[in-house]
């Protein structure tokens, strides 16, 4: 895997933080890890750009790596359906990973856990891809 700047938010000041995109590549498996909350009042589109720009950079799988969202609201929920829609377009796939329990339940809710591949962890993910491919 291509090396990241390293992430080391202090966990007090995480949920107050705003959404950062950090992006890296594993072979075809673009990794966008976000930071921050996912909320309406945040710059809207970063996902969406994030994603297409994964897509057209080759990566046939996106994975999310939420470990460190501690929250979605319902428009950014849309923004990761429309991240679905657009890696599925291209024959892709979208992945998440590192969902807190909280944002588990809200994708469950929404009815996205049959249709978005789910792991606990970005290691558990990449066990996961290494066993369907």
């Amino acid at each position: 895997m291509e090396d990241m700047p390293p992430i080391l938010p202090d966990p007090d000041t995480i949920a107050a933080a705003a959404m950062e995109i950090y992006t890296s590549r594993d072979g075809q498996v673009a990794i966008l890890r976000l930071v921050g909350r996912l909320t309406v009042g945040e710059e809207p589109g970063g996902l969406k750009k994030a994603t297409v720009d994964a897509v057209a950079g080759g990566a046939t799988t996106v994975l999310l790596d939420l470990s460190q969202v501690p929250y979605i609201d319902s428009t950014r929920l849309g923004e990761l359906i429309a991240a679905h829609v657009t890696v599925s377009r291209h024959g892709g796939r979208l992945v998440l990973a590192g969902a807190t329990a909280r944002i588990t339940d809200l994708l469950t809710v929404a009815g996205l856990e049959g249709i978005v591949e789910m792991f606990p962890s970005t290691d558990t993910a990449f066990a996961g891809l290494k066993n369907r491919t």
